[in-house]
Order: C-alpha cells, then sequence, then structure tokens
C-alpha cells in the first residue's frame, strides 16, 4: 500500500478522474479514502476536500467548457446558493460528533447509490 505522498497524489488523481467522469470525487471518493486509508480524522477530511475542490473543479470546468457542456444560468444559481449552503454546512457538521457525521455520510451515499441505479 503506497504511504503518504505518493497516496495522497493517487487519491488526488482517482477524484479528478472522477470528478471529470461522473461531477463527483470531492465528497463521494476523498472523505472516505482519507478517513479509511490515511486514518485522517472525519471532519479534516471533510475540510481537505472542500479545499481540493476548487482545482480540480476549475480543471473540469475548463475542459467541460471547451466541449460546450456547461450552462452557465444553472452553474451561477447554484454556485451562489451552494456557497451559504457550504457555509451553514461547515458551521453544522463541526457541532456532529465523528461518528454519527459518518455514518449519515454512508446512508447518503447508500441512498445516492441506490436511486442512480434504479432509476
Amino acid at each position: 500500500m503506497p504511504t503518504g505522498f505518493l497516496l495522497y497524489a493517487l487519491i488526488g488523481l482517482l477524484a479528478g478522474l472522477a470528478s471529470g467522469c461522473f461531477g463527483i470525487g470531492g465528497g463521494a471518493l476523498v472523505v472516505p479514502a482519507l478517513t479509511l486509508l490515511c486514518g485522517v480524522p472525519y471532519h479534516v477530511a471533510v475540510g481537505t476536500s472542500l479545499a481540493l475542490i476548487i482545482p480540480i473543479t476549475f480543471a473540469g470546468s475548463l475542459a467541460n467548457w471547451k466541449f460546450n457542456t456547461v450552462d452557465w444560468k444553472i452553474a451561477a444559481a447554484c454556485a451562489l446558493t451552494g456557497m451559504l449552503g457550504a457555509i451553514l454546512g461547515a458551521l453544522l457538521i463541526q457541532r456532529v460528533p465523528e461518528l454519527i457525521a459518518r455514518r449519515a455520510f454512508a446512508l447518503f451515499l447508500l441512498y445516492a447509490a441506490w436511486r442512480l441505479w434504479t432509476k
């Protein structure tokens, strides 16, 4: 198993690939990888994942912009309210015990997977 920088770099590469292919990568991939493979505390993994979103999504957005596959009206509306939601979510998650936060996140991922699979 790779350790240290190599493992983090591999997580970043996989997050970038998932982001480019599926529009995910941060929470769905980075948080579980950092907590399960690297032993990073859940709250730190969430904060780190959010910091990674900036460069990863910027690169993916530029690539999709070149393919003319970005609806900028939708992006603007979601971005403005998403920033407010991110601040509120960051404040909220700090008050939730790690075990409960991890389990709630796992349930969310399972539900999302089930909906994608059955729809």
